[in-house]
């Protein structure tokens, strides 16, 4: 990312001084393509390239995004990003035992229409999250998840399938 880019991405536009909508101008000023009607709370960080962010239509994404943009990271429409969700395409192979992190490996996130993905949460390179699901707060994604599904857990697994329609009456977290 250019120095010009980056101070636009991770200090100007990621500051809480502007709103939702002129942050998102900002972001697309610096290479990032952002669907109409979308918000982004402030603190959206970048680890590499903000031109590989790509974000649908009327998306919500709450304070303190880490996104590691190494590779192509998309959100579809109507996606909600709670607070503090990390992002991040990009790992390590498993080097020597003299420097387990071995050599850089990307690959791209896509996440689908409609899913939420709770606080804190966690979601790893060539992962794809279909359409419809909902990933619990502090979950960590390390494989992909089938659309209209409940994820959670370390590593993040299948907890039930949702109805297509709305399930109004349950929320994340209640008991």
């Amino acid at each position: 990312m250019g120095a010009i880019t980056q101070l636009i991405a991770n200090t100007v536009a990621s500051s809480a001084v502007w709103s939702p909508r002129l942050r998102v101008r900002l972001l697309r000023l610096s290479g990032a393509a952002i669907g109409a009607g979308t918000r982004i709370r402030p603190g959206i960080r970048f680890i590499e390239r903000v031109d590989l962010l790509r974000i649908g239509d009327g998306c919500f994404i709450n304070v303190e995004l880490l996104v590691g943009s190494n590779a192509p990271v998309v959100l579809g429409d109507r996606v909600s990003i709670g607070p503090r969700v990390q992002l991040v395409p990009t790992t390590h192979q498993i080097g020597p035992s003299e420097a387990r992190a071995g050599a850089s490996v990307s690959a791209p996130i896509n996440i689908g229409d409609g899913t939420w993905i709770g606080a804190g949460a966690i979601v790893l390179g060539g992962v794809t999250i279909g359409s419809g699901c909902i990933i619990a707060a502090g979950s960590v994604v390390t494989a992909d998840c089938e659309p209209d599904s409940l994820y959670g857990g370390t590593p993040a697994r299948l907890i039930r399938t949702l109805d297509a329609a709305s399930e109004s009456s349950r929320t994340q977290g209640a008991r």
